[in-house]
């Protein structure tokens, strides 16, 4: 899943009043919310962020409803789980730098670098992000800082609610511009102890993906400027190692209830294999390790690997974790996993970026006959192909479980238990 909020469903190309595809769960939201005599505004990730937040509850879960009934979809929405943090949750943020002339003015003189971030952006984004992101613009207001302004195509935050890391996202990279970045970091951690680490990450296409150019997951480097290698995660009485630019879901509070909701849809008879599919940094393998006799995990991320291999000493269970590199498609599987168990002795977790798993993915997985399926989904849109690819293949929808991860946007994540007839 890439940084999900950022887009809040499809949009019909050219339209002038931006309105979203009659279907999408974001229409159904907007529908609820007419019916109500709320007033949203018309567009941008955080739309519901200034409602109420039992108020934005009962809109989802009415539209989710309807959205389910619309698409004719199996089985019915559980109880939304509702988000710990509604508001501030975000845990990784960003601000796209506007440079020289085209940046606002103060006074008759142009800045050399605004930070410009989505509208409302920052009622989702934890409230130390706020002072980091000033004492970054007050930096790139500098004279002698404009060439890092004009250089520099996003700032990042990433971490959790106690430690961050900054990432300066360059279009170019020269020996002043590393001096100018050095300089940057070294300010931010002296105004705020939980800057913990800094790196720099190149992008000469500047792409509007703020850490990889072309990919919304996968491998890509980044250069260490100082700090730990790998923030530190604290889910119960777990501590995860994820690194800066492995895949982490954005809502650190709600993340006890996502594991214990998949944790209840694999419980069952301690069967042979857990596939951890799109793995990331092995959140579910690491977690579910206890209860099968071995798991392999699959990402394209090397670094995301690296650092759920060397996480595994802490995690108990006895079954070995294979993390096993590879982008996940039609062909790969098969080169990526071994044989398949007997039909019902391997379970499989799918958490694909936010444009979902393909279908040739699901006939692939399908093939192998798990016993249990167990799909999330961070937008709602891909869920009626999805259903239907499952149930072309003899999978039905068993559980359908939304969590508010997204608190603030039209989206919700889902996970859906598949099993066989």
């Amino acid at each position: 899943m890439t940084d999900a909020g950022g887009k809040t469903g499809r949009r019909v190309e050219g339209a002038a009043d931006k309105l979203p595809v009659a279907g999408t769960l974001e229409s159904f939201i907007r529908l609820e919310a007419s019916r109500r005599r709320l007033t949203l505004p018309p567009g941008g990730p955080a739309m519901l962020a200034r409602l109420d937040y039992p108020v934005e509850i009962a809109l989802k879960e009415t539209a989710l409803g309807r959205f389910w009934r619309d698409h004719r979809l199996p089985g019915q929405p559980e109880a939304l789980i509702s988000s710990p943090k509604p508001r501030h949750y975000r845990t990784t943020s960003k601000r796209r730098v506007l440079a020289g002339g085209r940046g606002k003015k103060h006074g008759n003189i142009p800045s050399h670098g605004i930070l410009r971030g989505e509208e409302g952006s920052a009622l989702l984004e934890p409230e130390g992000h706020a002072g980091i992101f000033a004492a970054m613009e007050e930096f790139l207001s500098r004279q002698e800082c404009a060439p890092l302004a004009d250089a520099l195509n996003f700032f990042i935050i990433r971490g959790t609610y106690d430690e961050f890391m900054v990432i300066f996202n360059l279009a170019r990279l020269d020996r002043r511009l590393h001096h100018l970045v050095a300089r940057a970091a070294a300010v931010l951690h002296a105004r705020d102890e939980r800057v913990v680490s800094a790196f720099l990450f190149v992008d000469s296409s500047r792409s509007p993906y703020y850490l990889e150019s072309d990919r919304p997951r996968g491998s890509f480097s980044l250069k260490k400027l100082f700090g730990p290698d790998c923030f530190r995660l604290f889910i119960g009485h777990f501590q995860y190692g994820v690194p800066p630019a492995s895949f982490s879901q954005v809502n650190e509070s709600i993340l006890p209830r996502l594991l214990e909701t998949v944790g209840s849809m694999a419980t069952g008879e301690c069967i042979g294999r857990l596939l951890d599919l799109y793995c990331g940094y092995g959140l579910f393998a690491l977690s579910l390790r206890p209860r099968y006799r071995e798991v392999f995990a699959v990402d394209a991320a090397e670094g995301s690997l690296r650092a759920g291999i060397a996480m595994l000493g802490r995690f108990p269970g006895q079954a070995p974790v294979h993390f096993r590199s590879g982008a996940i498609a039609r062909n790969s599987l098969e080169r990526l996993l071994p044989p398949p168990l007997p039909p019902g002795e391997e379970d499989v977790v799918l958490d694909p970026p936010r444009r979902g798993a393909d279908e040739a993915v699901i006939a692939a997985v399908a093939r192998r006959r798990p016993g249990r399926a167990i799909h999330l989904f961070c937008a709602a849109d891909e869920i009626p192909a999805a259903v239907a690819a499952w149930r072309r293949r003899g999978y039905f929808v068993r559980r359908v479980v939304p969590l508010d991860m997204f608190a603030g946007t039209p989206q919700l994540e889902t996970a859906v238990l598949f099993t066989r007839a």
